[in-house]
């Protein structure tokens, strides 16, 4: 339960951290 709470949460901030590198690319190429 421990490792899979750990790794949902590892993935979620992997996705928004490509999420909003996305966006600050997307705005400064704008």
């Amino acid at each position: 339960m421990d490792f899979d709470f750990k790794f949902a949460l590892g993935t979620t901030i992997v996705v928004f951290t490509v999420l909003v590198a996305f966006a600050v690319i997307a705005i400064t190429t704008a």
